[in-house]
């Protein structure tokens, strides 16, 4: 191991030693050219020249463009590659036009200072064993690529700029962040971000990374973490700029996913959220059938920013919770499904396709919004083990024109209406606050042999627009039951049906509605026990 000080003048380093080297700084030339045992000082000494690069094997341990003497204030530049077993330091008063890749291969600690000096070079870090930290932000070009092969990157808190970001591999290797440090990638119309295999990619820190484009072409691409993508070896990223389209790509899966300020179009991928997502108000998403997963095991939240979200959604996070920070709608087609975690609407309005169960612990807190129902089925009977539902003050209402099926699965529910043309069907024996209607006429169909338990019943239509309620069966009936009080409906054709439970259930003819048969516990005729008492001729005159 020795130095080497550049003191070639205006020269390039090449294999040729001549007299371009010396052991000290400013002395005489005739040292050996550099091999990657020896450190490499381009310093005061060498002059305001300009140090050209031509040698395809040029390597050393450190590269530093100061030294005691003092820092280089000439040129260095250069096409191609160097491969550096050490530290590289730059100093700020020199000029850097060198473009060849830079290869660091330490398998020790080493440091990387820029001193606000930008790299256009690839870059590669690739030492089993080695660690670089950053000393201060760095800065490479937007169309170059940082490859994290081997080793230990750390950023130490700075900011790491380039225009793609490679670490798919199974080596072992560590991405420190820092807690303020964060990748900012540039480029445009390519794969800007790919850590696909994070087998054995250890992450500490904030672990933030930016999508920095400003323009409005191309496609932006993230590929992360799609082999191997445990919640600890997952990104945060924001999209802080741009009218392009930026992709998740198929699998990926990230932390928070933030596209507050972008204002392009976000294309529809399979991807899992272990994070929150927060939608811009200027985003434009993409319709489709791949699903968005989000599977926390933390607290998270979603911001959709009045956008639809015309795409499956997917809460699977053992033990994690969603809030939701403003309005949510789904696209009229697309299915919600809970299978674990807990799902806190907070208060807001909610509009979907389908809502649906999978298999696991799970919560739903529907809160005092509407949830409405366009695509026609709730079903909360499939996979309801291990449901709990949340006491709230909500609306479901079911609004498709088609028919409509509401499996409650036996538990209890806010208010249920009927918001659709499309014939409604409760089944399961369930618990409502009240079930109601918006639209007439409309039809309601309880599952024969089922009770359904209120402590309202809202039902009417209009005359020429009855609410058709009836059994599943005909002939065979279905139980409302009430505890108390008076349910008096209008417009109404009942028909196997048994009303129940204490509660005063009237449905008169003189209200517009009909017995269609096989009923029990209504009270029809609101005509039998009125009478005119006439004071004259002292008797009860009544009015059959």
């Amino acid at each position: 191991m020795a130095d080497r000080y550049w003191v070639g003048g205006s020269a390039i380093w090449d294999a040729t030693a001549g007299t371009k080297w010396s052991t000290t700084s400013g002395g005489a030339g005739g040292a050996s050219v550099p091999t990657s045992a020896d450190d490499v000082y381009i310093d005061a000494g060498s002059g305001a020249v300009t140090v050209t690069v031509t040698n395809a094997a040029a390597n050393c341990r450190s590269l530093s463009f100061t030294s005691p003497a003092g820092p280089f204030t000439g040129t260095f530049a250069g096409p191609v590659q160097i491969t550096i077993a050490g530290s590289l330091t730059l100093v700020a008063g020199m000029t850097r036009t060198f473009t060849g890749a830079l290869v660091f291969s330490a398998t020790t600690a080493q440091t990387i200072t820029t001193a606000g000096i930008s790299l256009d070079s690839g870059i590669t870090f690739n030492g089993v064993g080695g660690s670089w930290v950053l000393q201060d932000n760095l800065t490479n070009g937007s169309t170059r690529t940082i490859t994290f092969t081997n080793g230990s990157l750390d950023l130490n808190g700075k900011v790491l700029t380039t225009g793609v970001f490679n670490s798919t591999n199974t080596n072992a290797r560590t991405l420190a962040f820092g807690s303020n440090g964060k990748i900012i990638v540039s480029n445009s119309g390519v794969t800007v971000w790919n850590t696909a295999d994070v087998s054995n990619l250890t992450l500490t820190g904030s672990k933030n990374v930016e999508l920095s484009y400003s323009g409005s072409t191309g496609t932006r691409t993230i590929t992360a973490s799609s082999v191997n993508g445990t919640e600890s070896r997952v990104f945060n990223f924001s999209v802080t700029a741009g009218t392009d389209t930026v992709a998740l790509g198929a699998g990926s899966r990230c932390l928070n996913f933030n596209l507050s300020a972008f204002s392009g179009t976000l294309a529809n991928g399979a991807r899992t959220v272990f994070g929150s997502l927060t939608i811009g108000s200027a985003t434009t998403l993409t319709a489709g059938t791949n699903a968005t997963t989000f599977a926390t095991t933390g607290s998270q939240t979603i911001t959709s920013n009045g956008r639809t979200l015309d795409f499956p959604l997917t809460f699977d996070g053992v033990g994690g919770s969603w809030s939701l920070v403003d309005n949510l709608t789904i696209g009229a087609t697309r299915t919600v499904t809970l299978t674990n975690g807990t799902l806190n609407a907070n208060n807001r309005n909610v509009s979907l396709g389908v809502f649906a169960l999978g298999v696991g612990t799970k919560t739903l807190t529907l809160g005092s919004g509407t949830w409405t129902v366009a695509g026609g089925t709730w079903n909360s009977n499939l996979n309801s083990a291990g449901l709990t539902v949340g006491a709230s003050t909500a609306t479901i209402s079911m609004t498709s024109a088609s028919a409509q099926t509401f499996a409650g699965g036996g538990f209890t529910w806010p208010t249920l209406n009927q918001g659709g043309a499309g014939a409604l069907t409760i089944q399961q024996s369930n618990t409502f606050a009240n079930i109601t209607n918006t639209v007439q006429p409309a039809t309601i169909t309880l599952t024969a042999g089922t009770t359904q338990t209120v402590s309202a019943f809202g039902v009417s239509g209009t005359s020429g627009n009855l609410i058709t309620l009836n059994s599943s069966s005909s002939g065979s009936q279905a139980t409302l039951s009430d505890s108390s009080g008076v349910n008096s409906v209008s417009f109404v054709s009942i028909k196997d049906i048994a009303a129940t439970g204490g509660a005063t259930w009237n449905a008169f003819s003189s209200s517009g509605n009909v017995d269609a048969g096989n009923n029990s516990g209504w009270d029809f005729n609101d005509l039998a026990f009125r009478y005119i008492y006439n004071r004259r001729k002292n008797k009860v005159i009544f009015p059959f």
